[in-house]
């Protein structure tokens, strides 16, 4: 298989891993820890990780909800690339829980599904559900919050009504038409000791700009069991695009992005030689998801070394932004999040005094209703002047120092500006949809 060039090759090696910079450290684990996720072998003259290194490792693996992922590909290298066993430990916690939680999620499922099927109500497994069962090695190197599943439209009713008849809620709080001109989704059900179901009967909101027909998605699905019941799964090729659209338009590369990126890569790896490129390619076009799929793919295929034919990805009608958009997710995906109020981020990008004068005064005089929920006040409180001295003086303690770093921006908010702007690039980018190879 042609595999497409410019992959992002692992910097060299350090000299010495010992370091007691933690910017470096968290750079050094993270190059190790993507090397791990792409497979390459260990570099047996690279100095094993400082104890510090492989703290940043576990960090950066549960930054991206990818522990369990982590913890199946590291054990499973000779001498573990001489990882403690302390910190074998910690991933191998998690991934038992993972896999004793995905179990249960798994006997649920099957039990609805039955259900549902035993009143004809064929379903569909999206996401989380289809990739820890049918695609990952082992269940529990894919970790999920809630199930999601898809049903015919004409039968989400039914499906509802079911879900409600066996203890789960809450009861609908508006009418099915109406959340379904705008939602491709039921509000999340839940009930005690049973895990939280998301019914969906559209993998895109009715208000999205693709046009996806969902009568062929269900056409070209494909039947397994789950613990005995029949699901339906999407065939490869929409279930990579369903992925692209999920990372790209909906979490721009945002929220857990290599989560996201792992996801695209398994499927591909596990299944290359059965998926029809050619048809991903003309499917994107149709949906007019193709510059989303050549930015996503190659994305993919740049950090984790993904064999996405090259030729197929030269076949995607695209824009000079969508290869721009390439690199700036690479830096935003690659970037340590910050833990920063977004004010303080926003007032370091300010450029004007007015601009930053507006921002404080927001930040500060917070407007009457919101003082009297955050200090539990009786609505119209007469006395709520002493409450906003106590905020300025409770911010000029706490937040003091990061204020005065925002206003004069210094070298600490450096990497937080620069994770913002590429924040709002990617965000302008997913919102000029003209250029995302929607059809003439």
């Amino acid at each position: 298989m042609n595999t497409t060039g410019h992959a992002l090759q692992p910097p060299a090696h350090p000299a010495s891993r010992t370091s007691s910079d933690p910017k470096a450290d968290a750079l050094i684990a993270q190059r190790a820890w993507i090397a791990l996720l792409r497979g390459d072998p260990p570099a047996t003259t690279a100095p094993p990780l400082s104890d510090a290194q492989w703290a940043s490792l576990i960090d950066e693996a549960r930054r991206h909800q990818l522990s369990g992922f982590t913890y199946h590909v590291l054990s499973r290298q000779p001498n573990a690339n001489n990882a403690p066993e302390s910190v074998l430990d910690r991933l191998r916690q998690v991934y038992v829980k993972t896999a004793l939680y995905n179990a249960a999620l798994f006997r649920h499922t099957s039990l609805m599904t039955a259900h549902l099927g035993a009143h004809g109500i064929p379903v569909m497994l999206l996401k989380g559900i289809h990739l820890a069962r049918f695609t990952y090695a082992e269940p529990a190197m894919r970790s999920m919050a809630d199930i999601d599943i898809m049903v015919p439209r004409d039968r989400l009713a039914d499906a509802e009504a079911l879900f409600l008849e066996h203890g789960y809620g809450p009861p609908p709080a508006t009418s099915l038409e109406e959340r379904c001109s705008w939602s491709n989704h039921l509000p999340k059900l839940s009930k005690p000791g049973a895990p939280v179901f998301e019914i969906h009967w559209g993998i895109e909101r009715p208000t999205s700009p693709f046009d996806i027909d969902l009568d062929a998605l269900w056409a070209r699905s494909r039947t397994e069991t789950l613990q005995g019941a029949p699901v339906q799964l999407l065939s490869l090729e929409d279930l990579l695009l369903h992925l692209v659209l999920h990372n790209s338009y909906h979490h721009r590369f945002d929220r857990s992005a290599f989560k996201g990126l792992a996801d695209i890569h398994t499927v591909i790896v596990r299944h290359g030689e059965e998926i029809d490129w050619q048809t991903i390619a003309d499917r994107a076009v149709e949906w007019g998801a193709s510059g989303f799929a050549y930015a996503t793919l190659r994305l993919t295929a740049q950090i984790l070394g993904t064999p996405v034919p090259e030729q197929m990805l030269q076949a995607l009608p695209r824009e000079q932004e969508d290869e721009d958009v390439i690199e700036i997710g690479r830096r935003y995906i690659l970037m340590p999040g910050q833990e920063l109020p977004p004010v303080y981020v926003k007032l370091a990008r300010s450029r004007s005094l007015r601009e930053r004068a507006v921002l404080l005064q927001r930040h500060v005089f917070l407007p009457r209703s919101t003082m009297e929920r955050i200090y539990g006040l009786q609505s119209r409180n007469r006395f709520l002047w002493p409450y906003y001295a106590h905020r300025i003086a409770h911010l000029l303690v706490r937040r003091g120092k990061l204020s005065l770093h925002a206003l004069l921006r210094m070298e600490t908010m450096k990497a937080p500006i620069d994770r913002e702007e590429q924040r709002l690039r990617i965000e302008a980018w997913v919102k000029d949809l003209p250029g995302k190879g929607r059809p003439d």
